[in-house]
């Protein structure tokens, strides 16, 4: 499936930068003449400011870019994420596949899987999964995540029409992260993936059931509180 989503300047309404050259301060397309002493300080250049110490990031901003990429990490296990009553009511069956490891072709990217449904895998089963990814953006690869019972169906290479609607909720804010949807018109899949500072994703799928959105977020916000460090 792919996813459908030296004309010269005037003097007049810019801005305006002023050199000063010999006592007299060029200004637009005017020149002002001023008595200005422009002596330089004879020191040894300690009054001067320090540049290189002002453009370099304050240890509360570093300290605080580190708190964010350590916000997050990826569970051991669906159990250890507590998969099951996050997903809840939402599961259309008992049975749970759980899958984890590395992703090929990303390089330090890893992802755990829980999907669960009846335990069917022909085409149009229902299941309701929860991938957590690390490393690697789902949304961009969305054959990243491979649900039991969905490849035969879901065809990516087939042009499949698809709502995407990217935005923020005050619950994705306190977060820190942002969310996208994506889903099929016909309603066979519904993916909310949630991006979380230090390039780590929750992402919520439902394929073959009727799951609202607002279920989608609760399940994706849960899972992020669930393995917030």
């Amino acid at each position: 499936m792919r996813l459908i989503p030296s004309t010269p300047l005037s003097c007049l309404g810019t801005a305006v930068a002023a050199v000063v050259i010999g006592g007299v301060v060029l200004v637009g397309c005017d020149v002002v003449d001023l008595d200005l002493d422009l002596s330089l300080s004879s020191g040894d250049g300690a009054d001067a400011p320090d540049e290189e110490a002002s453009a370099s990031p304050s240890p509360e901003a570093e300290d605080e870019e580190e708190q964010d990429a350590s916000s997050y990490g990826l569970p051991e296990s669906c159990e250890a994420a507590s998969a099951a009553q996050i997903v809840g009511d939402l599961a259309p069956g008992p049975v749970l596949s759980e899958e984890s490891g590395p992703i090929d072709g990303f390089e330090d990217a890893e992802q755990l899987s829980c999907t669960f449904s009846e335990g069917g895998t022909e085409p149009g089963t229902p299941s309701f999964t929860i991938v957590f990814t690390s490393g690697a953006d789902p949304s961009a690869s969305p054959d990243l995540v491979q649900v039991p019972g969905a490849e035969a169906e879901m065809n990516w290479e087939v042009d499949v029409d698809v709502d995407v609607d990217t935005y923020h909720t005050e619950e994705s804010d306190d977060l820190g992260g942002d969310l996208e949807y994506v889903g099929t018109v016909d309603g066979s899949s519904r993916h909310l993936y949630l991006e979380l500072p230090g390039d780590f994703y929750v992402t919520a799928i439902a394929y073959f059931d009727d799951v609202e959105r607002g279920d989608l977020e609760r399940v994706v916000f849960q899972a992020a509180g669930q393995i917030r460090n």
